[in-house]
């Protein structure tokens, strides 16, 4: 089998094995079981009917508590109450159809458990009460109830049944890890469950009670049901305490906390771990302008921050919890239209959002979303959990000393001091402004990326990659003058505005002066550190008279410098970018964009060994209103210019995965495959969106191929390569798109942690034809096969190339002659109706 194929298969097979070990639950079911079957009720004079188990098994495994371990919740129950009673009060068949009925109820009805999971736990519970059934008579063998060994199998028949499902969950993780330890299986085993032990002798105080006095079955029941909420308050007691316990402790940091960044961060910390939620982030209203400041707490434990004006969604939930005061707790299964759009926006199932205050009224939102794990949602008492944590977090941020620290943090960096990008917004908004109005000739935006700075971050550590970071603003800083405006945009990317400047010559002067501020070495504790950068320059009025134009024209002009061997570069205006339909299409993407019109659609991939369809790819789409279907070639490059292109690709993994996770839901186990752009890979935050996604639709990374070009890898090898390796480290298949057609550099390809190059169409389209291009295709699956990567051939319309390319030993082929881009819904469609006709195997790969 082909590498590629075996890696996607796994979670097929890990699957297989699940369904497998169902199997193996009821047989060693029957197994156990069957010779006590046709037993009667141990005590003669009671017959328990099966409804009555199942309702106690039910209030039981349903008055539970909570223990967060990890990224799951483990509920801990009484289950044993009714099991024991079962043992003496009701035949062994009536015992196991009351268990199955009451866990059904639970798993199905209070939990949604999915159908695969609900299927093992009943098979789990049917073997638990096997054993607990066999031990018990085995022990007591008819004796009377009064005897020890009678007392002894009930004890044993309910801890040996929590044995079974300790090594039995055990097993089932250890086939998804496939990482099988024994030692945590045996503490399992001793300490799993150390309430049981009491819950039998409560059961066995009933038992003997009954046999004495069998009237004696009203103040069981009243002691019972008694017994069963008032441990369902001292679960829900416990969970309190808890709760009340963290927040003591966080009222006591945050009080103490001389710094914002640390309030801040204990209380998005804090946030996370009350309401056990995979996000929390704080929304300030930063200006009178309606600017939007965010505050998040990323899974290193740094803070990020951002700042822009609204988007529709992020509007309406201000204007609900700022603007009215009031909590808002957005279910997860909403049917609210705008709390949808919201939760799609944030891709996210369920969220919690509080008011946080100050002295002169409300700051901001405090917003926790996604509830880790599948057990519990977000409740009310979440709701006033969060209120409380946020009432804490602003008193110490009442503090006057306090509130002008965030103000200035709103617009400067943490890390160098410098002015950030709201702030070189708005001083480049003024800049424009007094230009438009004749008070100024012109303005130059000067955007700077330093080369190879990761490799000073991976080779020297974060604490050196700051100090540089902070020597270079410095030199920066210097070489600009007073006329000059520099701010830090972020990572290693900084900013420099002239203002009164119309002279490209002059502009370009300042722009070499501020290159050779870098040319000396940087001491880093006795290191000295070469350090460059590639430069853009755009000029005002004459490349773009906005801000958001003029920085995007500077941007590709950095760009445009990486690419070069000068490091400085001029913006040069494309022809084609004053042209009226770009024009409108950029507003109107954005628009697209949050009114989910840019879709998925999906062309499969066959193996041409089998011809059977073992993947997809992933291609967007936007259906234009007006104009119709706009092709991505046209889009894309649009989006990339305007900063777009990051959320497009949020949306189409967030699509992707969904539609895999869809497809497996329905018995189809497919891999997906999707296009990383040029700037996807110099996004910082792409290995953890892509991390979060793929735990959010609970697809293995191995069901994912992205998809990159050689010349988005040769824009920044260093960046680029070291991200790759972070995506593949996830466990995430990579593979080289449009291969042959850029840089095709071996080294490089002998570097990259790919596992599949992407023949280009452009060799493929006329291969039937007898072309040179079989001796370049035949050469890319020759070296592929001797670098241990899967070959695909994109662009296969007819059955000649079908049959040369299987003649070649390509591995799989996707194109026209096996189907069209098709809408995501309908691919099981065209599965079913093409299955053993439409790509039946080539005749010589048989």
């Amino acid at each position: 089998m082909v590498p590629g194929l075996r890696t996607a298969l796994r979670p097929a097979r890990q699957t297989v094995l699940v369904v497998a070990m169902i199997a193996a639950l009821l047989s060693l079911t029957l197994l156990v079981g069957h010779p006590f079957v046709g037993l009667g009720p141990y005590l003669g004079f009671a017959n328990l009917p099966w409804w009555a188990l199942g309702v106690g098994f039910a209030a039981t495994e349903a008055c539970v508590f909570y223990l967060q371990t990890k990224r799951e919740a483990r509920t801990v129950s009484i289950s044993e109450l009714p099991l024991v009673l079962g043992l003496f009060l009701a035949s062994p068949a009536q015992l196991l159809l009351g268990r199955l009925a009451g866990s059904v109820a639970v798993f199905v009805i209070h939990r949604g458990a999915p159908v695969l999971k609900t299927t093992w736990n009943l098979a789990l519970v049917s073997l638990q009460t096997a054993v607990a059934v066999a031990l018990f008579h085995l022990l007591a063998d008819g004796r009377e109830v009064s005897s020890p060994l009678v007392w002894l199998g009930a004890y044993a028949g309910a801890i040996a049944a929590n044995c079974v499902a300790s090594i039995a969950l055990a097993l089932v993780i250890a086939i998804y890890e496939r990482d099988l330890r024994i030692r945590p299986i045996l503490d399992d085993m001793v300490k799993g469950e150390p309430f049981a032990p009491f819950v039998v002798t409560l059961a066995l105080i009933a038992v003997m009670s009954l046999s004495a006095a069998r009237h004696s079955a009203w103040l069981l029941l009243v002691t019972g049901t008694g017994l069963l909420l008032g441990y369902r308050a001292y679960a829900s007691l416990a969970n309190r305490h808890l709760g009340t316990e963290r927040l003591y402790r966080f009222a006591q940091a945050v009080t103490s906390a001389p710094e914002v960044d640390e309030t801040l961060r204990k209380l998005l910390q804090e946030a996370k771990e009350l309401l056990r939620a995979e996000r929390a982030e704080v929304a300030f209203v930063a200006s009178d302008g309606g600017d939007v400041a965010h505050v998040r707490l990323g899974a290193t434990g740094r803070l990020g921050r951002s700042s822009e004006p609204p988007a529709p969604a992020d509007q309406w939930l201000i204007s609900r919890v700022v603007g009215e005061g009031e909590p808002l707790l957005i279910s997860r299964g909403t049917r609210d239209a705008v709390e949808r759009r919201w939760l799609d926006a944030q891709v996210a199932r369920e969220a919690v959002a509080v008011p946080l205050r100050g002295g002169t009224g409300i700051l901001g939102v405090l917003i926790a979303t996604d509830r880790i794990g599948d057990v519990r949602t977000f409740a009310d008492d979440d709701v006033r959990l969060l209120e409380t944590v946020a009432s804490h977090a602003s008193v110490a941020l009442q503090n006057g000393k306090l509130m002008d620290q965030l103000r200035h943090e709103a617009i400067h960096d943490a890390l160098t001091g410098l002015p950030n990008r709201t702030a070189l917004q708005r001083q480049l908004a003024a800049a424009l402004e007094e230009v438009a109005d004749g008070r100024s000739p012109g303005a130059a935006v000067m955007i700077l990326d330093l080369d190879s700075f990761k490799e000073v971050n991976d080779t020297l550590g974060h604490q050196h990659g700051d100090q540089l970071l902070i020597e270079v603003g410095a030199r920066l800083s210097t070489a600009a003058g007073p006329a000059g405006f520099v701010a830090r945009l972020g990572g290693d990317e900084f900013a420099v505005l002239l203002s009164g400047m119309d002279d490209e010559d002059r502009a370009i002067r300042v722009g070499r002066r501020l290159l050779r501020s870098l040319e000396q070495p940087v001491s880093l504790d006795g290191l000295e550190i070469e350090v460059g950068g590639s430069l853009g320059v755009a000029m005002a009025p004459v490349h773009a008279s906005d801000p958001a134009g003029l920085l995007k024209r500077a941007d590709m002009a950095m760009y445009d410098a990486k690419a070069s061997t000068g490091g400085l570069r001029l913006y040069e205006p494309d022809p084609d970018s004053d042209n009226p339909r770009r024009l409108m299409l950029v507003s109107e993407l954005r628009t697209a964009l949050n009114q989910g019109r840019i879709e998925v659609h999906v062309q499969p991939q066959a193996a041409l060994s089998t011809g059977k369809t073992v993947s997809v790819e992933a291609l967007v789409r936007w259906n234009h209103a007006d104009l119709g279907p706009i092709p991505p070639d046209e889009f894309i490059p649009i989006a990339e210019r305007s900063g777009l292109v990051g959320l497009i690709t949020t949306r189409v993994l967030d699509a992707s995965l969904a539609a895999v996770a869809d497809w497996q839901r329905h018995g189809v186990e497919l891999g997906i495959a999707v296009n990383l752009s040029a700037r996807s890979l110099q996004d910082t935050d792409l290995v953890d969106e892509v991390s979060r996604l793929l735990r959010r639709h609970g697809v293995p990374a191995s069901r994912l191929t992205l998809e990159v070009t050689e010349s988005s890898v040769m824009a920044d090898p260093t960046r680029a390569i070291a991200l790759l390796h972070q995506l593949r480290a996830l466990g995430v298949r990579l593979s080289v798109d449009d291969f042959g057609t850029g840089y095709s550099s071996l080294s490089y390809l002998k570097s990259l942690p790919v596992q599949e190059v992407k023949i280009d169409r452009s060799f493929v389209t006329g291969l039937s034809n007898q072309s040179e291009d079989v001796a370049i295709v035949r050469a890319i699956v020759d070296l592929g096969r001797h670098l241990g990567l899967e070959v695909v051939a994109e662009g296969v319309e007819d059955r000649p190339t079908w049959d040369l390319l299987a003649s070649m030993g390509c591995d799989l082929v996707q194109g026209w002659h096996l189907a069209r881009p098709m809408p995501v819904d309908e691919l099981v469609p065209w599965m079913r109706a093409h299955a053993g006709t439409a790509s039946r195997p080539a005749l010589h790969a048989l």
